[in-house]
């Protein structure tokens, strides 16, 4: 009876997998033939004379989205457009003679500070072309703090707040968590160590509080970048910087002290706002800064993103987001990678190294670090191909790009950073953690039966010998010295002089530029204008990496000479789908709680 309730039960999963395919896939080809439709000329929207663009930053999010078909799950789901798109958008707007204006709903800001610096650039550039940027928001920051959404909105000709809202313009903080003591009372003991002092990770596990050099690094990295935003702020605003630094020390400001001060233009309600750029402007039409990406402007755009004729010079970009670890990206069911595969990004170097019109490659790299081996991978792979000289590869980090998120950029021919970019953490964390007296507390033992003389290195269940912990010193040192000399010989600097500014310490892109761990800083659009200069061609597009036009090519993604099994391939299938399948469940519970609210509400008698 039981073999027959398993059988039926399989029988019943595979139907529902294959079920959730058929479904993926339908709503694959309709939003394909959409797409086909809409480049034909229909279903386009068309940009009207006297249009105001409207950007709700809430929109905006990650740095890349690659086009390929999976992401119409993304676009299905939710309503998305990545900063370089945005910028892309803003620097077309600008030269629109159909777009009069740009007016910014700040609900909610989702973007880094080295994202926020970007966007808020490009607006200044945006401005450049003496059309006005009007930002309205009913508050930046209430109860946590809104200096990123208020140095983003400072950039604006006019900013408003409605009445109740406040602007909590208080600097920046930065607060680290220590689980010494709790880990002690468990009886949980970290074993290994870092290289060198200032490599703060470790410290989580093994101290209670800052150490010295730990503030210090915090302090030199905050001190940096709010120096910049208070820079900037004070120069659009006509405020003196010490009055700016006065503000950053006192509780929120209401919206009457944000007017007094100088921090604010009206107090308006959205509605309001929206009709003082009217007046200003004399728009008649709004257009989404989305619906407008993806128009037909009736003009040449040499920096739309997209597909493109395969005869016109072209630059790749690749992300390399998230953690960096050996194998494949994970891909969220929304399309877009979640961390950094070494076998997915080698791959995804290749093909465009292979690929004739691309002329230049751009590493967009926001990543914290991962894996030693698998950033030494993708590290060989950039040095291969610049040994070849066919092609140039530069680097535009992004909201960080710090320990293996540096390794992989290092050997780029240059890299741009932006203000606000955390960079640099050249040093190295090695380590377990021993549990087996954490577990006899709990009265549970075990037993090992090995074929090995000694205990296994790397086991929670056992304590390095001597001979091993001398092993980890080792390590440690070789993989650090390897670090520092690759660093060094990749920055063109003396080993002695790099080593100065390594020993796993973090700095500001600001920073980095002067101890010389970065070229230029700029965000990502100005390494696409250096590219364009540097190949030679001012009309190259950029195409995004990967290409591949459906899920399936997606998810089975790999080299010709790629020995993974198929059963792996297939379990990177049933992942997705599973994690798809919580999306929609989810969908479903909001579904089925607003027919629930609305149930109630009905019920609800007024007198």
């Amino acid at each position: 009876m039981k073999k027959i309730i398993t059988f039926f039960r399989n029988v019943f999963v595979v139907i529902g997998i294959l079920t959730v395919i058929t479904v993926v896939s339908i709503v694959m080809l309709a939003v394909t033939i959409s797409e086909k439709i809409s480049k034909s000329g229909g279903f386009k929207d068309e940009v009207f004379e006297n249009t105001l663009l409207t950007i709700s930053t809430s929109a905006i999010s990650g740095d890349v989205f690659a086009k390929t078909d999976y992401m119409v799950l993304n676009s299905f789901f939710t309503t998305q457009i990545s900063l370089i798109d945005t910028l892309s958008t803003i620097q077309k707007a600008a030269n629109d003679p159909k777009i009069l204006g740009i007016f910014i709903n700040m609900n909610s800001l989702k973007l880094n500070y080295a994202q926020t610096e970007e966007l808020r650039k490009g607006l200044a550039e945006f401005k450049k072309s003496g059309k006005p940027v009007y930002v309205w928001s009913d508050s930046y920051g209430e109860i946590a703090s809104g200096t990123k959404s208020y140095f983003l909105a400072s950039v604006a000709d006019k900013i408003y707040i409605q009445e109740a809202g406040a602007i909590a313009f208080n600097g920046l903080e930065s607060t680290s968590v220590f689980f010494k003591n709790a880990l002690e009372k468990l009886k949980i003991e970290m074993i290994g160590g870092k290289r060198k002092e200032y490599k703060t990770y470790w410290n989580t596990y093994t101290e209670d509080k800052f150490t010295e050099a730990h503030k210090e690094s915090a302090e030199s990295l905050l001190n940096s970048l709010f120096s910049k935003i208070a820079a900037e702020v004070s120069e659009s605003r006509k405020i003196p910087i010490n009055e700016v630094y006065r503000i950053a020390n006192l509780p929120p400001l209401s919206s009457r002290q944000a007017l007094e001060a100088n921090f604010v233009d009206g107090i308006k309600y959205l509605d309001e706002a929206v009709g003082e750029m009217k007046t200003t402007t004399k728009f008649m039409n709004k257009m989404s800064l989305i619906r407008y990406s993806k128009s037909n402007t009736n003009f040449i755009d040499i920096n739309e993103l997209g597909n493109l004729p395969t005869a016109q010079p072209q630059i790749a970009v690749i992300e390399i987001p998230g953690g960096i670890h050996r194998g494949e990206s994970d891909i969220s069911p929304s399309g877009n990678p979640e961390s950094s595969g070494s076998a997915t990004i080698v791959s995804l170097l290749k093909k465009a190294w292979k690929n004739e019109n691309v002329k230049g490659i751009i590493l967009r790299v926001n990543s914290p670090g991962g894996s030693v081996v698998a950033s030494e991978t993708i590290w060989n792979q950039i040095g291969a191909m610049r040994k070849e000289n066919k092609k140039p590869i530069i680097v535009s980090m992004g909201g960080v790009a710090a320990s293996g998120g540096y390794y992989v950029s290092m050997g780029a021919e240059k890299i741009f950073a932006d203000h606000c970019t955390i960079t640099g953490s050249i040093g190295v964390v090695m380590g377990k953690t021993y549990t087996r007296d954490f577990f006899n507390m709990l009265g549970i033992t075990f037993d090992t039966a090995s074929t090995a003389e000694t205990p296994n290195i790397f086991s929670a269940l056992d304590r390095p010998t001597p001979e091993q912990m001398e092993y980890f010193e080792k390590m440690m040192d070789e993989t650090y010295d390897s670090f520092v000399s690759r660093a060094a010989q990749g920055r063109g600097i003396e080993k002695a002089e790099l080593e100065k500014y390594a020993k796993g310490r973090v700095w500001s892109g600001e920073l980095a530029k002067k101890h010389g761990l970065i070229d230029e800083i700029g965000g990502f659009m100005d390494a696409f204008d250096f590219m364009k200069n540097k190949i030679g061609a001012t009309e190259a597009r950029l195409v995004k990496y990967p290409l591949e036009s459906d899920i399936f090519a997606l998810v089975f993604r790999g080299d010709e000479d790629d020995a993974t099994s198929v059963g792996s391939r297939f379990g990177r299938l049933s992942s997705i789908l599973n994690r798809l399948a919580r999306i929609i469940g989810t969908l479903e519970r909001e579904v089925n709680s607003e027919r629930e609210f609305y149930k109630i509400e009905e019920s609800i008698e007024i007198d």
